[in-house]
């Protein structure tokens, strides 16, 4: 879900795929190819979970996609259920 913008990494993003070994690869191959692909209206960012359960947090920021953080589908899984539909929409 680049939709033509440049992806940036943050060091927040990098320091999460250094932790839980994720690698650009799956990261790339999560927001070009979502498994699912929720909203979170707190905090104006998408989800991108990819089949091979790797979770990417970005936002648009003008041309270029920020990759906030990086999670596992378990942590990911945790978040939605806590918060649930009152603060995620799944849009695909």
């Amino acid at each position: 879900m680049l939709l033509g913008t440049r992806p940036i990494l943050s060091r927040h993003a990098m320091e999460r795929m250094r932790e839980r070994k994720v690698s650009l690869e799956e990261v790339l191959e999560a927001l070009e190819n979502p498994f699912q692909l929720l909203y979170d209206e707190w905090n104006d960012v998408y989800i991108a979970v990819s089949e091979t359960g790797v979770a990417v947090v970005y936002a648009y920021r003008g041309p270029r996609t920020e990759i906030v953080t990086v999670m596992t589908r378990r942590e990911y899984e945790a978040l939605v259920s806590r918060y649930g539909r009152k603060r995620y929409k799944v849009i695909a």
